[in-house]
């Protein structure tokens, strides 16, 4: 994958119920990186910037660190994601997402 300007590419954003901005990867990034088999976030993750490391994360094709396309406090992060890594390689993004912003 390429710099953190273009990771927008690579992201699905939805407003939540909450009115939170939920971030995930898209079928792009799946084919792109292949299998992931590693996901781990930033330590204390409790605000982000735009352009901030949201996820780094091991694949098949590369390995790669995900930025955040917006800036703002983390309500959740996807902590499914650290025992189960292979979630990213689904296209529900009930399991997909990485996090929620507001």
């Amino acid at each position: 994958m390429a710099d953190k300007a273009d990771d927008s590419k690579y992201l699905w954003t939805d407003k939540t119920s909450e009115g939170h901005t939920r971030v995930g990867l898209n079928d792009l990034a799946r084919n792109e990186i292949g299998q992931v088999t590693f996901a781990e976030f930033p330590n204390k993750m409790t605000e982000v910037g735009e352009g901030d490391p949201i996820l780094s994360f091991e694949g098949a094709k590369a390995v790669t660190e995900i930025h955040s396309p917006v800036s703002g406090k983390v309500a959740k992060v996807n902590s499914d994601l650290i025992e189960h890594p292979e979630l990213l390689n689904e296209d529900d993004k009930d399991k997909t997402w990485i996090v929620e912003i507001f």
